[in-house]
């Protein structure tokens, strides 16, 4: 099982890119984030004529999450956050979420508590797939390590100690970060971000330990982000044996 999270910046303004890595990749499952549009807009006519299936949670002009699968999908509940941040469901066999944590904008404003707060609750919504198969993938807008970020020594959003604890939380309740030796999954569109290779790893998989047991490969599309007007995240990938 092929399955692609990838946060699009706006879903109808990257259609087009969209439909080339569809087309390559295949993909058995799509977790996206930032879709920017309400439900009702969500161009779900290019999804269905690919075969897919589609769950969304829409949010006029911003936010925006969705799940993709060419399986029926059943159990889908995105009540865990009010805003348009979080969408699970059950397909093909396994459970998935699509995750798009907040930004935070910066360290100490009120939006980096509230982003805090998203990821104490996210662990603790993450425990309840424990003991199944479970692939949370999306935008979690942190680095883990160091290495994650260009920015030697930095410290700053997505990168301060309290971000760093709360993801590191989520790996020691049992789930992996299976890409997290795959580089960079985002680029500034400024100062050539993405020329120079000035990146961030801002895009994760977390895999259950019954997931883990059936991964078989991941990586970074970097090819993507270098398409005509793209998202500045590249599409991070995940294969099962299954």
């Amino acid at each position: 099982m092929r399955i692609i999270s990838w946060n699009v910046n706006s879903i109808r303004a990257r259609m087009e890119n969209f439909l080339k890595v569809a087309k390559e990749y295949s993909p058995d499952v799509f977790l996206l984030q930032e879709t920017r549009v309400e439900d009702g807009l969500f161009p779900l006519e290019y999804f269905q004529d690919l075969g897919y299936n589609v769950a969304i949670k829409g949010q006029k002009g911003r936010n925006g999450v969705a799940i993709c699968s060419k399986h029926a999908l059943e159990e889908v509940n995105g009540d865990f956050w009010e805003e348009a941040r979080y969408l699970e469901a059950f397909s093909g066999g396994i459970f998935v979420a699509s995750v798009y944590v907040p930004n935070g904008q910066e360290v100490g404003a009120e939006p980096y508590y509230g982003k805090l707060d998203f990821l104490r609750r996210l662990k603790e919504k993450f425990l309840d797939f424990k003991d199944e198969i479970f692939i949370g993938g999306g935008d979690f807008n942190v680095g883990p390590h160091p290495h994650d970020i260009y920015i030697s020594g930095y410290a700053g959003i997505a990168a301060s100690p309290p971000e760093r604890e709360l993801i590191k939380a989520i790996r020691e309740a049992g789930f992996q970060d299976i890409l997290q030796d795959k580089g960079y999954t985002w680029w500034d569109y400024r100062h050539r971000g993405f020329a120079k290779d000035h990146g961030f790893r801002l895009d994760h998989f977390y895999l259950s330990e019954k997931a883990r047991k059936l991964f078989g490969s991941g990586d970074v599309i970097r090819a993507a982000r270098d398409m005509e007007r793209p998202s500045d995240h590249a599409p991070i990938l995940c294969e099962l044996r299954i």
